[in-house]
């Protein structure tokens, strides 16, 4: 009795401890590996918002120019989206404060602010400068259609929507500054050669 008695306490040991191991103790926050969104040629789109507050910089999935091209046609206008993350506290209370004072408020903290929304994959493909800038939209939806880019495995995916219009607005060819830049480094070294002294003309090296 009194083995038998002992088997039975080892055994419920054993079966705690490995309940514990496969889902863990009560307290435990078991941690999942951040889940990293396929984009085509690795671009991937950051935002640098700078506020009164101070600058923030956010990763998104999604950008989209609404307006701006044709100025006369009114304020430059973009979106941003992307899988909701602890990025971007400065851009929620930008959002929270234009729906707190009204559209028409513009006389707050956080309804000018200027964003640089950079395009890369390594380098800078594509930059394009937003100045005077105020939240102009914002909502949380979710995806959960398996055959939508968002979703994993038939999961789910809580999103960001941001629409942010500005009046001011300069796209930047990053490309083309990289390539002057190493056009005056080729023209530099061509000059220094030429410019280098020819010593096979000296004296010493004549026969």
């Amino acid at each position: 009795m009194k083995y038998q008695n002992i088997t039975t306490i080892v055994s419920a040991i054993v079966i705690v401890i490995a309940v514990t191991m496969v889902f863990g103790t009560k307290g435990d926050v078991i941690a999942e590996e951040p889940k990293q969104y396929k984009l085509a040629n690795n671009v991937k789109v950051n935002a640098i918002f700078e506020f009164m507050d101070g600058t923030e910089q956010v990763s998104f999935q999604v950008f989209e120019q609404v307006n701006g091209f044709d100025s006369k046609r009114g304020s430059a206008q973009f979106e941003l989206e992307g899988a909701i993350d602890s990025d971007r506290r400065l851009l929620y209370k930008a959002a929270d404060m234009a729906f707190l004072r009204g559209l028409d408020d513009q006389e707050h903290d956080y309804s000018h602010f200027n964003v640089d929304v950079i395009l890369e994959n390594g380098m800078t493909l594509r930059k394009f400068q937003y100045e005077n800038c105020r939240v102009t939209d914002y909502k949380v939806r979710t995806e959960f259609d398996k055959d939508k880019p968002w979703v994993y495995n038939g999961g789910f995916a809580l999103l960001d929507e941001f629409k942010i219009t500005c009046n001011g607005y300069m796209p930047v060819n990053a490309l083309e500054d990289y390539h002057n830049v190493q056009e005056k480094a080729k023209t530099t070294s061509s000059l220094d050669l030429k410019q280098k002294p020819d010593y096979t003309t000296h004296p010493k090296f004549q026969n």
